[in-house]
């Protein structure tokens, strides 16, 4: 992420919707494990959408921390879900890839 990046608000229900979208297309078009840890740390790092929304939580009122709260768990949390199905997927279609590789022929 750059850092002219904008900061999302802890409340922009639609922004928040988007980098979800944004990191859900990022997961599943992963077609390697290190694309997957590429998109994780774009999407779930310090420095990403999420992570920075979720930091402004502090500077809300009090009466918006829980909505806030509750909107960005949930968000992170389909993020997170969506990372480990695909990382899942990729690490037994490597484990296949390197079975097939690696067969030897013992009737030589």
């Amino acid at each position: 992420m750059s850092d002219d990046t904008p900061v999302l608000s802890p409340l922009d229900e639609s922004g928040i919707a988007a980098a979800v979208d944004a990191a859900l297309v990022a997961v599943e078009s992963a077609s390697t494990l290190d694309e997957l840890k590429s998109a994780r740390l774009a999407h779930t790092g310090e420095r990403s959408p999420l992570a920075l929304a979720n930091r402004g939580i502090g500077a809300l009122a009090p009466a918006d921390k829980g909505t806030a709260g509750k909107l960005l768990g949930a968000a992170r949390g389909r993020v997170q879900q969506a990372l480990a199905a695909r990382q899942v997927v990729l690490e037994a279609e490597r484990d296949a890839r390197v079975l097939v590789e690696e067969t030897l022929d013992v009737t030589l």
